[in-house]
């Protein structure tokens, strides 16, 4: 009887041993496989349309562009979340960013350039001014065009507008946090 009941033990032993080794297998095989699918590819694929997801991620980079301008102009909006018809406006002033995009600047030089911070920058801030100055876009908190260029110090400490995207020799600074007050109370302009 003991030595059945050692072979009968040796059975279970090795049937968990080989039960064991399969299981750490299969966890490498398909762990190395993941690995493999989850490669980082150093080709991109050149777009030839615009697709969903560099639409969203288009306007969603506007949108966070416009919030931080706005907060930059107005700084009592700063850690207020925009009410629903702000957060409407400004995502309308980001699909008519797009749209100029879209229609400006051709798909492969964008998919190229995108990464660029000073080129986009600039890119987007020109359609920006585009849109509230001839669509009339964000007008809760844009009712008159000029508080909206930025300001440039000259060479003789004289101050004057710059639109981004034309020529001029002195650097663009960021708009004057300081802008005119509309007849509405702008400090409520957030609040939900």
């Amino acid at each position: 009887m003991k030595t059945e009941t050692k072979h009968f033990f040796m059975k279970v032993i090795a049937g968990c041993l080989i039960l064991g080794l399969i299981c750490f297998l299969m966890f490498f095989f398909v762990k190395g496989v993941r690995a493999e699918d989850n490669k980082t590819d150093t080709t991109r694929r050149v777009l030839t349309e615009w697709t969903t997801q560099l639409v969203y991620d288009t306007a969603n980079a506007c949108y966070q562009g416009t919030v931080r301008w706005i907060v930059m102009l107005n700084p009592t909006l700063l850690n207020q979340n925009p009410n629903p018809l702000v957060a409407r406006q400004m995502m309308i002033h980001c699909f008519c960013v797009l749209d100029k995009i879209q229609h400006d600047v051709p798909i492969e030089v964008y998919q190229k350039k995108v990464f660029d911070e000073s080129w986009t920058g600039e890119l987007f801030m020109t359609k920006a001014l585009e849109c509230v100055k001839k669509e009339k876009t964000l007008p809760s908190f844009f009712t008159d065009p000029v508080i909206i260029v930025p300001e440039v110090k000259t060479d003789d400490n004289e101050t004057k507008k710059v639109i981004p995207g034309e020529s001029g020799d002195s650097k663009e600074e960021l708009p004057s946090p300081k802008p005119e007050e509309s007849e509405d109370d702008s400090t409520t302009i957030f609040q939900g």
